[in-house]
């Protein structure tokens, strides 16, 4: 059916109504109608095209309209398809009593009444109106209706597949984040810190989370300002003060921590990079891993401000190199034991721990005392696909799983996140990355339930974990309680949503009560290849009267152990609970052949959660190597509840089911957000002097805490803090963020790095006056200073105006014709310009005559200063303010904007003026031809330099990102000569030998002569005319014992002196112990069968058994003796085969010797 689409209306008591639609080339539209009928008819107006209605008479209202009568079908139909043909339509359908649609019918005869109509700019429902029949038209446009779902604007979110990918593909796990967003949980007022190697807590995506800024004074922009940080959740161990930045080097290695706090808390919808899982949570950094790492360091650091910090992040542990065996220490110990015991007034602080990296070094997080501690929750990862990580390390002591990297293939994306200098990444893996993700999970779970304890986030984590979401779970566990469990992923992939779910009506378990078994010392050796078994009966703690000591329902269980061994990863390690679960404390260790053993070593297991410890415990100690074991004693450690743990939902949650999720539900409440009583987040006025109640407050408003209520930011602010100017945190098109003031004005200071991408004000270092491309590159410089490549340095001498410091000659120079002051030789290096000179205008510091298109001149101070992002020209950089719109664009004079074409790329043809649609592959194009590319849509990708593009750049040519028209695009450039691959103009992997290039530190380099072609300064491939190849040189004629082939010097057979070619034939002249025989043309043994000459020895030797005709050695055959047979490839006399397989002992052989 036709988009051009109207609606009719009819009813029996004279009223019709009628719509239609159309699309923007035809300027279609669509209309709806009614009429009503009368004893007079009124002439119709045939002059246009419309939708409309059709009616019958009857009786009317007191006001004239007619009483509203249901029509039936064929009324509509009948007088509905008059109508339409009337005007250039056909009838479609009755949309319900009375009201019938039409559409545009181009075929008509009548159709010219509409496309006049359209061209003199009448709405063809003004003309349906003037039918008799006819009493209601409208032309119908489309409306925009949204599914209810998360759409976030930063550039990221569409490739976090691991938050909600399950949204679009419904078969596919994620964490199902958005199932606690939809539940309003955002990790409000919850702190998470990271025990790292620091935090760039003013990286935009962070800083709304992190800092709050203290300003001393502003003056006309100069803004001097002091940063107060959250001391409460940070502090630099390594410095010794409370500023967690990382030291910045060259190789970015720290980066980890920054990495990790972006995935907790990534600001939503401020455009710069992605989402974090708890983007309301606060975020911390603890910089304690850039330093020597002491037990004391780690106990400063696990114990920093429990009171305030609720979830403790880490990602790091002893080496994943399967050789040792460590943890923390006594004080660390104590750390956590205080943190569980009076963390967060007393529920305890909650502790995330990365379960390792050394599964290729086949290590088990069991020899991780970070990760055995009942203190910790140890998260373990899993691939996009749901396939084991390479790096995983197995152990009963893993609790859950979230997402991370893979072998990073294009099969398994990695983590995006946050990352130093402002910008973003893709590519965070392994445990380090779940872990934090899991944290932000907590801090959701937090929100949904502040009073949990730290065995509450425990209990949730195994109750929410889904262990058949994982394809790769296939070792599972089943125990005693009906859990399921492994050691590769604990109780399965972490659900937030369902996680947030059960918290939300959560009551706290009880109090936990520890069973332990007395030391036993059994002092037995453990043989190789061999295993022992030790039993311990618990039931003396079912009675104990103690009820600290009664366990009835377990949560985790150590193993502490004395053991001695020769080859300590040979050890294996199970324990059976009483209910025969089995559960591996300890796998095997290629790698550790360490002779310590295990002192005192505390192994853990979850894997038991919920059983009945009291009964007969077994306890397995297998031997597998050839060394010996012994155990020296052991004794069993049981944690869990004397009562059943899981107790009703409260109450107040089965009444919230009817409420909206952001009304408080403590109080009368609807099903939409504007019928709440009072709001459990806050509270934002509407026009009508009502209120709607929101979990984030929109843009352009800020979140007052005390009152609950979204308030205005200042005029200029996109987002912010408060209501005054300079707390801005975005700002609102036309106007930039100055990045350190939290003001935002039109343009820069001129001390102040202007990146448009993110349309932020970056302060340029402290020695630069001004800089360019970003912060650290100096384009001009101070007074007595001047610039040295991209660097002010105090010049040795001071300078007059109209020069410029130059360090090569030590002396001042020139400043270029068109400069008044400069900062260097280049036309592109001034400071100011002659106001008087043919080049008055500053435009990058280059003078020029006048503004070049997308920028306009600012009288005050005749800099050509950028336009809106949107204009081609423009009166000043006010998005209102275009003169004309760069391509892309649709110009609107009434408001002087320029707004996003929507609607496929064109182009204008220059000819007829008018537009054209781009090629498919195109983003932009600029003609004259449809394939005249300026950027590319993303199913190509790249675009050649010809304008053209393709899915990926040709052979000599690499892929980089490129600015064009304001647009980033991806473009082929050529790589440099005799490149064949390679990544940028300065990393070439592969040269091309035809060109005569060869790789050389990655840069090609020619071959000398006297070769064409060649692999390195001194072995040719090919040589010049004339010349041979002979083993890598090139030589005037081939040496005795080679013939020349195709200008290559090769080897002559084994028993000629000079040849022709490679056969025994081709001999000139014979080796030592062969004679030319004439008449047979070719060489011939001087030793009798089964004998060869011996070129050391000068004599005669016998050949190898079995062997008729042999060169030297002895062993390389010629010719075998019956029955054996020559295996041409070794010259090896064998048996013959007596099937039809060869293997290497036999030989098939001919077969008339069967």
């Amino acid at each position: 059916m036709s988009s051009n689409q109207g609606h009719l209306s009819l009813n029996q008591a004279g009223q019709t109504t009628g719509s239609r639609g159309g699309d923007a080339e035809e300027n279609n539209q669509s209309i709806s109608g009614s009429s009503s009928s009368s004893n007079t008819s009124k002439q119709s107006k045939d002059d246009s095209g419309a939708h409309a209605g059709s009616g019958s008479s009857g009786s009317s209202d007191p006001d004239g309209s007619g009483t509203h009568v249901s029509g039936n079908l064929s009324d509509c139909q009948t007088i509905g398809d008059k109508i339409a043909q009337e005007h250039g339509y056909r009838y479609v359908r009755q949309i319900c009593d009375g009201f019938c649609e039409l559409e545009e019918d181009p075929s008509s005869e009548n159709h010219i009444r509409h496309r006049r109509a359209i061209e003199n700019g009448i709405d063809p429902a003004q003309i349906l109106l003037n039918h008799e029949l006819v009493e209601w038209a409208e032309s119908q446009i489309p409306k925009i209706r949204r599914k209810r779902e998360f759409v976030f604007n930063d550039p990221e979110w569409n490739n976090m597949w691991y938050l909600g990918r399950h949204l679009q593909k419904p078969n596919l796990p994620d964490l199902n984040v958005t199932g606690a967003w939809q539940m309003g949980y955002t990790g409000r007022g919850r702190v998470v810190t990271f025990l790292d190697d620091g935090l760039e807590f003013d990286h935009p995506d962070l800083h709304e989370n992190y800092v709050r800024l203290s300003l001393n004074f502003i003056l006309k922009l100069k803004v001097f300002f002091s940063f107060r940080q959250d001391k409460e959740a940070s502090t630099d161990i390594n410095d010794n003060d409370d500023d967690p930045t990382p030291r910045y080097e060259p190789t970015n290695e720290n980066r980890h921590g920054t990495r990790c706090a972006g995935e907790v808390s990534s600001k939503a919808n401020n455009q710069v990079c992605g989402v974090g899982i708890a983007y309301h949570a606060r975020v911390g950094g603890i910089r304690m891993l850039d330093g020597e790492v002491t037990d004391s360091v780690e106990a400063r650091s696990i114990s920093h401000r429990p009171d305030h910090v609720d979830i403790y992040s880490a990602s790091w542990g002893p080496d994943d190199n399967g050789l040792v065996v460590d943890g923390p220490g006594l004080l660390a110990k104590k750390a956590f034991e205080n943190g569980a015991l009076h963390g967060r007034g007393g529920k305890g602080s909650i502790f995330v721990w990365a379960s390792g990296n050394g599964g290729r070094s086949s290590d088990s997080c069991a020899c991780d005392g970070y990760i055995t501690s009942i203190y910790t929750i140890a998260v373990s990862s899993v691939t996009e696909s749901g396939n084991v990580p390479w790096y995983l390390e197995e152990c009963s002591a893993t609790l859950a799983t979230a997402y991370s990297s893979g072998l990073g293939t294009n099969e398994d994306h990695e983590i995006i996140t946050t990352d130093l200098h402002h910008s973003c990444t893709s590519h965070h893996t392994g445990t380090s990355a779940a872990a934090p993700l899991a944290a932000a999970i907590y801090a959701l779970v937090l929100e949904a339930n502040p009073d949990l304890t730290w065995r509450d986030i425990m209990y949730i984590t195994v109750l929410g974990a889904r262990s058949n979401a994982i394809p790769s779970n296939k070792e599972l566990i089943r125990n005693a309680a009906g859990m399921n469990v492994s050691s590769k992923y604990g109780f399965g992939l972490m659900d937030a949503g369902l996680m947030t779910w059960y918290a939300s009506g959560w009551k706290n378990v009880p109090a936990m009560s520890t069973c332990e078994s007395m030391t036993y010392k059994p002092e037995k050796t453990i043989n190789s290849k061999s295993n022992e078994t030790f039993s311990v009966n618990l039931t003396e703690c079912q009675n104990s009267g103690d009820i600290k000591s009664q366990v009835n329902y377990i949560e985790q269980v150590q193993l502490f152990v004395n053991l001695t061994t020769t080859n300590r990863g040979e050890i294996e390690i199970f324990l059976y609970s009483p209910s025969n679960t089995e559960t591996q404390l300890l796998p095997k260790r290629a790698n550790d052949h360490s002779d310590q053993g295990f002192s005192n070593w505390a192994f853990l297991t979850v894997q038991l959660w919920f059983e009945n410890p009291y009964g007969k415990w077994n306890l397995k100690i297998r031997n597998t190597g050839g060394g010996s074991a012994e155990l020296l004693s052991w004794r069993l450690v049981v944690h869990g509840t004397r009562d059943y743990p899981i107790l009703p939902r409260t109450s107040s949650e089965t009444n919230q089911s009817n409420c909206h999720v952001e009304c408080n539900p403590k109080e009368p409440c609807g099903n939409n957000d504007t019928s709440c009583t009072t709001c459990r987040h806050y509270k934002q006025s509407l026009t009508n002097g009502k209120f709607r109640c929101v979990g984030i407050c929109p843009e352009g408003t800020y979140s007052s805490v005390k009152d609950k209520l979204c308030l205005p930011c200042h005029s200029r602010c996109g987002s912010c803090r408060n209501a005054s100017e300079n707390s801005c945190v975005t700002c609102k098109l036309g106007f930039f963020l100055i990045h350190d003031a939290t003001i935002c004005a039109e343009s820069c200071p001129t001390n102040y790095y202007t990146d448009r991408n993110l349309r932020k004000c970056v302060r340029c270092k402290s020695d630069c006056a001004s800089c360019e491309t970003s912060s650290y590159i100096c384009t001009s410089c101070p007074n007595d200073y001047a610039l040295k490549d991209t660097d002010c340095v105090k010049a040795a001498k001071p300078c007059n105006s109209s020069e410029y410091f130059d360090f090569t000659t030590n002396n001042c120079r020139w400043c270029d014709s068109r400069c008044l002051t400069c900062s260097g030789l280049e036309s592109h290096q001034c400071n100011s310009c002659d106001k008087i000179s043919k080049f008055p205008n500053l435009q990058y510091h280059t003078c020029v005559s006048s503004c070049s298109p997308g920028f306009y001149l600012s009288k005050n101070t005749s800099e050509c200063l950028s336009c809106h992002e949107t204009c081609l020209n423009c009166t000043s950089s006010s998005e209102s303010s275009c003169l004309a719109c760069k391509i892309g664009y649709d110009y609107f004079p009434d408001t002087h904007r320029c707004e996003k074409h929507i609607g496929k790329p064109y182009y204008i043809d220059s000819k007829t003026g008018e537009m054209r649609t781009c090629h498919s592959s195109c983003a932009q194009c600029k003609g004259p031809n449809p394939n005249d590319c300026m950027a590319c849509n993303p199913i190509t990708e790249v675009l050649l330099v010809d304008g053209h593009c393709v899915n990926e750049c040709p052979a000599g040519s690499y892929e980089t990102e490129k600015k064009t028209n304001e647009i980033q695009t991806n473009i082929c450039l050529p790589c440099p000569t005799g490149c064949k691959r390679c990544t940028n103009l300065n990393d070439c992997s592969e040269c091309d030998a035809v060109q005569g290039s060869f790789l050389l530190d990655t840069h090609c380099q020619s071959c000398q002569d006297p070769c064409v072609a060649c692999t390195n300064l001194t072995s040719c491939l090919t040589c010049k005319d004339k010349l041979n190849l002979l083993n890598d040189q090139c030589v005037d004629k081939c040496p005795d014992g080679y013939y020349s082939s195709n200008k290559q010097c090769l080897q002559c057979n084994a028993i000629c002196s000079t040849c022709t070619g490679p056969w025994e034939y081709d001999c000139h002249s014979c080796a030592d112990g062969f004679r030319f025989d004439e008449q047979e043309k070719q060489c011939l043994s001087l030793c009798p069968n089964g004998n060869f000459y011996s070129k050391d020895d000068k004599v005669c030797k016998l050949c190898t058994d079995n062997c008729l005709e042999c060169f030297n050695p002895g062993s390389y055959c010629r010719q075998c003796s019956y029955p054996m047979s020559l295996n041409i490839a070794t010259h090896k006399c064998l048996s013959c085969c007596t099937s039809n397989v060869t293997t290497d002992d036999c030989c098939q052989c001919p077969s008339i010797w069967d």
